[in-house]
């Protein structure tokens, strides 16, 4: 009974760790977290496309691109991590249908972008560019 107990509080604290671990890029990085169904999906791969010609606007704006599946996730840009669990994907994904889902995730935690087709890189860097936070930062650069 006791080995049970430990196994099944070992589980809760790994499923809060790993549900948390988007909140950790919170006041640190701006994110873009594109949700698919699959990990060969083409459209994804037409985003990264879009974002990898625009490093040095991503690394300006602390931006990091996020490829969520149903149960896991993996950085892509700037870097790319290995991938790790997560339930981030079922709490937020807001049309269950859709293969393909961009959000952005600002500094504060909070979602400001949500589209269900490909995102111009320009689109998402004028949002960001208009964000009182980001203003600061062109501020306190200049």
């Amino acid at each position: 009974m006791k080995k049970l107990l430990i196994f099944v509080l070992t589980l809760i604290t790994y499923s809060t760790m790993t549900s948390q671990s988007i909140a950790d890029f919170q006041w640190k990085n701006r994110l873009i977290v594109v949700f698919t169904d699959s990990i060969n999906s083409q459209k994804f791969q037409e985003q990264l496309e879009l974002f990898k010609n625009e490093m040095d606007g991503f690394n300006d704006r602390k931006l990091k691109l996020i490829h969520h599946l149903p149960h896991k996730k993996q950085i892509v840009l700037p870097e790319v991590s290995e991938w790790q669990d997560s339930s981030f994907y079922k709490k937020n994904k807001k049309k269950k249908a859709a293969d393909f889902e961009v959000i952005l995730i600002g500094l504060d935690g909070g979602v400001k972008l949500r589209q269900y087709r490909l995102v111009e890189t320009k689109e998402i860097f004028d949002l960001i560019d208009s964000m009182p936070m980001r203003q600061s930062e062109i501020r306190e650069n200049n």
